[in-house]
């Protein structure tokens, strides 16, 4: 027995009559036209980064499901998915980010399709760039003349950036005591530093500000550099190279560094003041006044007010020196 399918039975059986299949095809063309006269759409969008989130009203109660379309420019539009029917909500994923899209959606069943509901569109958020961090970094207090410091450690990172890769600069608030060109960072996979070398002969402050930026935000850290002068002083030699013995005279020279010019200089032995100078080259001659262990120290008056004190240097002072190469001789008459 032949087999055929129920669509040439329809039209190829001479049994069912021209008015029957009229009436049919009549009958199907009011009920499309019933679908879309029902099937009124509003789409609503809400975009969540990079995802589109769709709704309309179902209208009508005879469809099989929607078609949701979508464009990328407003003008064409191309089938991205199908929903079952009463079904009025779809979520569209994997959409760019910074992008606008537009969308609509109608109804269909077996005999035909709606109209389309209105178009709406909806530009997705930018991507979402966490800026970077880094720590604090403690402020620093460093001798005038001292040379490079020793590096400062210090820690950076980034949610979606690796650490070794972020992009590290920084600036000085005083070049001529920092330079920027005397501070040195470095940042790999063992860690972030930073460190600098005040200019020679020079001393103050300087606010030091160091950048971390992932090539899209940029974050920053300051501290502050303490270039404190320095007072020196040296001391002619003992008269026979190597012993200091009581009541000898020593002449103490000092000098300053970081360019500081004091308005006087004070000599302590053992914290008492024994000499002082108002004139440079503020060098100042004393005598050794006791035997045992001394404490030199010089203190200069800066203008303003401030104080720059030397270390101290222990000398060791002995007493008389002993005669040597007694003789004696036979007195002759």
């Amino acid at each position: 027995m032949e087999t055929v399918t129920s669509s040439r039975r329809l039209f190829n059986c001479g049994s069912i009559s021209s008015a029957f299949i009229g009436n049919f095809i009549q009958w199907q063309t009011s009920w499309v036209r019933y679908l879309m006269m029902v099937l009124g759409l509003v789409a609503l969008e809400r975009a969540l980064g990079a995802e589109a989130n769709l709704s309309w009203n179902d209208n009508s109660s005879n469809e099989s499901g929607f078609r949701i379309e979508r464009s990328s420019d407003g003008q064409s539009f191309s089938e991205i998915a199908t929903v079952g029917v009463n079904t009025t909500t779809y979520f569209d994923t994997g959409l760019q980010s910074n992008t606008t899209y537009w969308y609509r959606v109608n109804a269909y069943n077996e005999f035909g399709e709606s109209g389309y509901t209105n178009v709406v569109s909806l530009t997705t958020e930018p991507d979402i760039n966490e800026p970077p961090t880094i720590s604090a970094i403690l402020d620093q207090s460093v001798k005038a003349d001292s040379g490079p410091s020793g590096a400062i450690s210090f820690t950076v990172g980034d949610p979606e950036t690796d650490s070794s890769q972020l992009l590290l600069s920084a600036s000085s608030s005083d070049e001529s005591l920092i330079p920027i060109s005397a501070i040195q960072l470095t940042n790999d996979q063992w860690g972030s530093s930073i460190s600098f070398s005040p200019a020679p002969g020079q001393s103050g402050s300087s606010i030091i500000t160091v950048y971390v930026t992932d090539g899209v935000n940029i974050v920053n850290e300051t501290f502050q550099v303490s270039v404190e002068p320095v007072a020196l002083f040296s001391m002619t030699d003992p008269s026979d190279g190597s012993e200091y013995y009581l009541g000898e005279a020593i002449e103490l020279s000092p000098a300053f560094l970081g360019g500081v010019t004091p308005v006087k200089v004070s000599y302590f032995i053992d914290g008492t003041l024994v000499s002082e100078s108002t004139q440079s080259p503020y060098s100042s001659v004393l005598q050794l006044p006791r035997t045992g262990t001394l404490q030199l120290q010089v203190v200069a008056e800066l203008p303003g007010g401030g104080q720059l004190a030397s270390d101290s240097m222990a000398i060791e002072v002995l007493g008389f020196r002993d005669p040597t190469n007694l003789v004696v001789s036979e007195a002759l008459n």
